[in-house]
C-alpha cells in the first residue's frame, strides 16, 4: 500500500478502494492513521497527560462506531440482499480496515482556528469543519459501499445515511445522560451562571444535529421502504496479505509529533498555571504568568480561574488583588476581561466582602481602572458585590469595613451615585 493508494481512497477513486479492500495492510495502516488522528484532534486543545484517552480515544470510539455501522450496513442491509453462502461469512476486518482508512479526512480538525479567531468564531469554524468532515465521510463510505457491493450510489448513500443518523441519535442520547460537559452547562444555567458564548453555540448545534438526524432517518427510511432494492449485492473482499507502509506511517508520525511540540508546550504551561490556581497558590500562579508572554499559552483556553466555572467566585478576587500597575498589561487585560464576564452572571457568589474589597482596591491602582469601571459599572451595580449573606451582615465589623472600602474605591474611580446606592441593595 502506498501514499497514492491512501490519497486515492479518501478521494473516492474506485481502483484505490478495491486495492485497499483486498490488502491486509489496510487494517494496520488504518489503525495507525486513526492514532495519528488523536494528535490532529488534540495537539492544540489539551495537554497529552491531562487525559489517558488523548491518543487512543479516537481509536476506541471508532472501534465501536465502525462496528455499529458494520452491523447495520453489512450484516443488515447487505446480508439480506446477498447470497445464502455469503450471509454466513464475516467481513468485519475488511469493513473496519476501510472505515479506519477514512481517518485522514478528520485531520482537517488540526487546523488551529483558535490561533487567528476569538473563542466564539473559533467554535463556529470548528462546527463548520465538523460538518465538512461528516459530509465527506458519509459520501466516501457511500462510494466505498457502492463500488465494493456493486450497487447504485444513491442506494448506498441511503443505507449510510440511515446508519449515520442512528449512530448520531444514540451518541447524543448517551451524551445527555453521561456527558459531563453538557451536564455542567445545564447545572450552570439552573444555578444562575451563564455559559460561555461558545458553549451556548455548541448546545444549539447539538440540538440542530439531533433534530436533523431524526429528520434524515425518517425521510431516508421512507424512501428506502417505498423503493425496495431488487438486486443482489456482492460480498466485501477478504483481506489478503500485504506490506504495511511503515516508512510512510513513520514519516507521518514524525511530522505530527513535530507539529504538536510547540502547542503541547503551551498546553503544559496552561496546566501548570491551572494547578497553582487549584491549590489556591495565587501568588505563585501570578509569578508564573509574569515569566511568560501571552503567546506562550494556548489561545483556545481561558486562563484560570475561568469566569464561566463555579470556582471563579473563590479564585478570581484574590487573583485580581495581586494585580499592580507593574503587572504585564496582557495579564491585567486578561483578568479584567474575566471580571467583566463574571459580572454577566445572574447573581454573585463571592466568599466575602473582604476578598471583594481587596480586588476593587487593586483595580483602583491600575491605569485601566476608570475605563474599565465606566464600561462595567451598570453590570456591577445590577449584580452587586459579595455573597447574599455578607451584603446583609451589618454586625460583622470586618465585613462592614470592607463594604466601606469598596464604596469609597468605586466612588474615587468615578462610579455614579445611583449605581453606588444600588450596589448593596
Amino acid at each position: 500500500m502506498s501514499a497514492w493508494t491512501i490519497l486515492g481512497f479518501v478521494t473516492g477513486k474506485a481502483s484505490a478502494i478495491r486495492e485497499a479492500a483486498c490488502n491486509r495492510a489496510s487494517l494496520w495502516t488504518g489503525i495507525v492513521l486513526v492514532l495519528l488522528t488523536g494528535i490532529a484532534r488534540n495537539y492544540d486543545q489539551n495537554f497529552v497527560l491531562e487525559s489517558p484517552l488523548w491518543l487512543i480515544g479516537p481509536l476506541a470510539f471508532s472501534f465501536f462506531s465502525g462496528s455499529f455501522l458494520y452491523a447495520i450496513l453489512i450484516r443488515g442491509f447487505g446480508k439480506h440482499r446477498g447470497s445464502e453462502e455469503n450471509r454466513k461469512e464475516s467481513y468485519w476486518a475488511t469493513f473496519m480496515a476501510l472505515f479506519w482508512l477514512t481517518a485522514p479526512v478528520a485531520w482537517l480538525y488540526a487546523i488551529p482556528v483558535e490561533r487567528f479567531l476569538d473563542s466564539y468564531h473559533a467554535a463556529q469554524a470548528n462546527i463548520a469543519l465538523l460538518a465538512i468532515v461528516s459530509v465527506w465521510r458519509v459520501l466516501l463510505m457511500s462510494r466505498v459501499i457502492s463500488v465494493l457491493l456493486e450497487i447504485p450510489f444513491q442506494r448506498a448513500l441511503g443505507w449510510v445515511l440511515v446508519s449515520a443518523a442512528l449512530e448520531v441519535i444514540v451518541v447524543v442520547f448517551l451524551g445527555l445522560f453521561f456527558g459531563g460537559g453538557l451536564s455542567r452547562r445545564i447545572l450552570a444555567g439552573m444555578s444562575g451562571m451563564r455559559n460561555a458564548p461558545e458553549e451556548n453555540l455548541l448546545s444549539s448545534a447539538l440540538g440542530f444535529i439531533w433534530t436533523w438526524s431524526w429528520t434524515v432517518l425518517v425521510l431516508t427510511a421512507i424512501v428506502l421502504a417505498t423503493r425496495p432494492f431488487q438486486g443482489e449485492v456482492r460480498p466485501l473482499p477478504k483481506l489478503s496479505p500485504g506490506r504495511v507502509p511503515w516508512v510512510l506511517l513513520s514519516s507521518l508520525t514524525v511530522i505530527w509529533v513535530a507539529i504538536a511540540i510547540g502547542p503541547q508546550q503551551e498546553q503544559q504551561r496552561f496546566v501548570k498555571h491551572a494547578a497553582l490556581i487549584e491549590k489556591a497558590a495565587y501568588t505563585d500562579a501570578m509569578a508564573y504568568l509574569t515569566q511568560h508572554r501571552q503567546l506562550e499559552f494556548p489561545r483556545g483556553r481561558r486562563l484560570e480561574p475561568n469566569p464561566y466555572e463555579y470556582r471563579v467566585w473563590t479564585d478570581l478576587p484574590p487573583t485580581i488583588a495581586l494585580l499592580t500597575p507593574d503587572t504585564a498589561p496582557w495579564i491585567r487585560q486578561v483578568y479584567l476581561s474575566h471580571l467583566t464576564a463574571t459580572l454577566s452572571h445572574r447573581h454573585s457568589g463571592y466568599d466575602s466582602l473582604t476578598n471583594v474589597a481587596a480586588m476593587v482596591m487593586a483595580i483602583e491602582q491600575l491605569p485601566e481602572s476608570r475605563v474599565w469601571l465606566q464600561t462595567n459599572q451598570t453590570a456591577l451595580a445590577r449584580q452587586g458585590l459579595g455573597s447574599w449573606h455578607s451584603r446583609r451582615d451589618s454586625t460583622n465589623i470586618v465585613e462592614t469595613a470592607a463594604r466601606t472600602n469598596i464604596v469609597n474605591a468605586l466612588a474615587r474611580m468615578g462610579m455614579t451615585q445611583t449605581n453606588l446606592s444600588q450596589l448593596f441593595e
